[in-house]
């Protein structure tokens, strides 16, 4: 069992007690006990006050204290001790608040040395220092511009006073391995594109592009996570190519293979201990941690011993990748499973795919303009993303069935639409694109098959006149064919239709697409002989 400090020193002094009863010097006292001669002479003084020596009084049994009130103490405190005990109750209720010592240090109103003040909480026992495992750990030594450490870290939570709704208040931490230098970014979110929009912040401000970004695995970074081969999530990998850096996601549960970072977390916390301001107006906390920092980077590392500003400046800038010309076109990601109709659904819109990948799981890939659709890592097929706030489904031609292609194919309409005059074909053309995505193909049929009933020459003057009154109605052609005079009149190139008198010798119109009866006969006698 471990003494406390106040009780080995009543030992030391029971111990000298006895040494001086039994007739030893101060001399060798101290060099049996190794103990200074000042305090053997005050033991000394306080035991002759007690009586120890002369045998008035004899020891208490042990291990009682022979001297409780602490004779032979401190009887007088330091300077620095009546000018921080002054302050006593404004540092007690800063450690009731879970303030750090260093934080106190830090906000305190007057300026004593570090180690003075650690002395100070020491001795009113209000600090005992941190319990650190000992154990052997390798260094990991960073070259000038070779990582750029990240994670994530809590650093309060915000209640938003109007709905009453928590969010957490997230920091985004980034430390570079050479320089130490710190960088520290606040977000209430923690998905992908807003990450990736931190990072790229991190490069300019460190002024380039450091060869690999080290973290750990989360979702954003990591897919799966794995301990020899994790599965990375592709718009991080398409960001690291962009940029031309490497990837680095840790094995799970070691974070010390990146300590750089974990360590400066708890400081990161400790730099908001005496921020006061709104945590929902991230701009004004931010602006506090720029300051906080600024003077942090201009502090002499307790490791490599310079300003990590310096380091920056004089070393590590030079070592970076020069930034890329053109900014990175943000991207999304998203995982979906292909629906029964065969679309894959993404922001509210649905996606055309191959039948055969109906109700597989796939990535989803997007930036302004396109949309990348993968499956088990291989890209299936590529969308121009959809905007139209009236359309909902972005579907291909190549992934319906082979009549709905034929029913869609306007091209076909319009060849035969041509074939009777140019004005059909303006007509059909109006008609389709009066269907505002749903086409009535039997309007387009039925004008076509006019052409059994009436002289294309007419069929042609008939769609002219309504495409002049405006009117894209297969009606409205069929009145102008039957009622305006000789719109509908065969003209003379045209095959005469032949007249037949019937029994009552009435004249009869016969179909100019009916043979008279005499050719049936000749065709019949012709068949008979051979």
């Amino acid at each position: 069992m471990r003494l406390s400090k106040q009780v080995r020193k009543g030992l030391v002094a029971r111990k000298i007690v006895e040494c001086l009863i039994a007739g030893q010097g101060v001399n060798e006292i101290a060099r049996t006990l190794h103990v200074g001669k000042a305090k053997i002479r005050k033991v000394r003084e306080a035991a002759e006050t007690k009586g120890y020596l002369n045998g008035t009084t004899p020891l208490p049994p042990y291990p009682e204290q022979l001297f409780p009130e602490s004779a032979v103490g401190r009887s007088v405190g330091s300077e620095v001790d009546n000018l921080l005990s002054s302050h006593l109750d404004w540092i007690k209720g800063r450690l009731t608040a879970n303030w750090h010592a260093v934080t106190i240090f830090e906000e305190l109103p007057v300026k004593v040395s570090r180690s003075s003040f650690y002395r100070f909480l020491r001795r009113h026992r209000l600090y005992s220092g941190a319990n650190r495992v000992s154990r052997v750990v390798p260094e990991i030594v960073h070259r000038p511009g070779e990582a750029l450490l990240v994670d994530w870290g809590k650093i309060a939570t915000v209640v938003c006073p109007t709905t009453g709704r928590k969010r957490t208040l997230w920091a985004f931490v980034g430390v570079l391995g050479y320089s130490r230098y710190r960088m520290v970014r606040l977000t209430l979110s923690q998905d992908l594109e807003t990450t990736l929009t931190l990072l790229e912040s991190m490069f300019q401000e460190i002024g380039g592009v450091p060869f690999k970004v080290t973290s750990d695995n989360p979702k954003i970074f990591a897919l799966k996570a794995c301990r020899h081969d994790p599965l990375l999530n592709p718009v991080y990998e398409r960001f690291a190519a962009y940029y031309d850096l490497k990837i680095e996601c840790l094995p799970p549960a070691d974070p010390q293979k990146k300590g750089k970072v974990e360590r400066p977390m708890p400081f990161v916390r400790r730099l908001f201990e005496a921020y006061s301001g709104n945590w929902l107006a991230i701009e004004s906390a931010q602006s506090f941690i720029n300051k906080q920092l600024t003077l942090a980077n201009d502090r002499r590392h307790g490791t490599t011993g310079d300003r990590p500003t310096d380091r920056l400046l004089a070393t590590e800038m030079q070592a970076l990748k020069p930034m890329p010309k053109t900014p990175w076109q943000r991207e999304e990601f998203h995982e979906g499973t292909v629906r029964k109709d065969g679309h894959i659904r993404f922001r509210g819109k649905y996606y055309s795919l191959a039948e055969h990948l109906i109700g597989e799981t796939l990535a989803v890939i997007a930036n302004h303009n396109l949309v990348w659709l993968y499956h088990s890592s291989v890209l299936v097929e590529t969308h121009e993303r959809c905007h139209d706030p009236l359309v909902s489904k972005v579907t291909k031609k190549e992934h319906l069935k082979p009549w709905e292609r034929a029913m869609n194919d306007t091209s076909v309409y319009r060849a035969r639409a041509q074939t009777i005059g140019p004005h059909v074909d303006e007509l059909v053309v109006r008609i389709i694109g009066n269907g505002l995505g749903v086409i009535d193909f039997r309007k387009v049929w039925g004008l076509l098959s006019l052409d059994k009933t009436y002289p294309a020459r007419a069929i042609d003057e008939a769609c002219r006149k309504a495409l002049e009154m405006g009117s894209a109605s297969l009606r409205t052609v069929r009145t102008l064919l039957d009622l305006v005079p000789n719109i509908g009149k065969a003209p003379a190139i045209d095959r005469e239709i032949p007249l037949h008198l019937d029994d009552g010798g009435v004249r009869e119109r016969v179909h100019r697409y009916t043979r008279d009866i005499q050719e049936y006969g000749a065709i019949v006698a012709q068949a008979t002989k051979h």
